[in-house]
């Protein structure tokens, strides 16, 4: 009867309470607890639910149901926009039960809550290397999954964002007059990211950076290079009218 009406309290407090007094707990069984942690999440009580997974886990580390209150402490905290502490969640969860079934779905949830985070161009993008490495991941290790087929749309997404960064960087490396260092940039887009948007741009700025630095031979080599695969873009009228107007000696 005791155990039951500690039961009884611990629902109610669940249904209407953000700090839950979890003493309790330890005289229930660990099935009883993950219902309970369950339960709030549904009631989309997020902050509740992860009180409950988290104890979970400091009273039953060798349970077999431990896993399943860390990757529903993962889903929690995504979608309670805790995304630092979502992603804390998910990487012990594959870190601990590298063999589990839901393996994927933790890496699937890691490369998208990295891709959510994903900045714009000006800025450090080690979220987009980390979704890229967690998403392809998945797809290596487990191409059978129900999630590579959005997974592999991510990462093509996020290809095109790192290309993008490599060009924004060997802008500003042009403005400064800095032309080498540009050129790595340029040649990174072009050789790791060959199927991205940001290959013609790319190519028309080498161009731009071989002219100003007087090497007008490769800039003429990498010009045909950009006639033949992209005729059809600005960048291709860009360099043609750049290269006819220099006179080298």
């Amino acid at each position: 009867m005791k155990r039951f009406s500690a039961l009884l309290c611990i629902v109610l407090l669940v249904g209407c309470s953000r700090d839950l007094d979890m003493s309790g707990f330890e005289h229930m069984p660990p099935e009883k607890v993950l219902e309970l942690g369950i339960k709030a999440m549904n009631e989309k009580n997020y902050s509740v639910a992860i009180q409950i997974f988290e104890e979970f886990e400091r009273l039953y580390p060798y349970s077999r149901l431990t896993a399943d209150a860390q990757i529903n402490a993962g889903d929690c905290n995504y979608r309670a926009k805790k995304y630092d502490d979502a992603i804390t969640s998910f990487e012990i969860f594959v870190k601990t039960h590298p063999q589990h079934k839901k393996v994927p779905y933790a890496l699937y949830m890691l490369g998208l809550i990295n891709f959510e985070m994903m900045p714009i161009v000006e800025r450090d993008q080690e979220s987009t290397i980390k979704a890229i490495s967690y998403l392809s991941e998945l797809c290596t290790r487990y191409e059978d999954s129900e999630y590579v087929k959005q997974a592999t749309e991510m990462v093509k997404k996020l290809r095109q964002q790192m290309a993008g960064r490599e060009v924004y960087v060997a802008r500003f490396y042009q403005k400064r007059n800095n032309y080498a260092a540009a050129v790595v940039r340029l040649n990174v887009v072009i050789n790791s990211y060959p199927e991205t948007i940001h290959v013609p741009e790319a190519f028309h700025r080498l161009v731009e950076c071989y002219v100003a630095m007087g090497f007008f031979d490769e800039a003429a080599l990498v010009n045909q290079i950009l006639q033949k695969n992209f005729s059809d873009t600005q960048w291709a009228k860009y360099a043609s009218q750049l290269l006819s107007r220099q006179k080298p000696a």
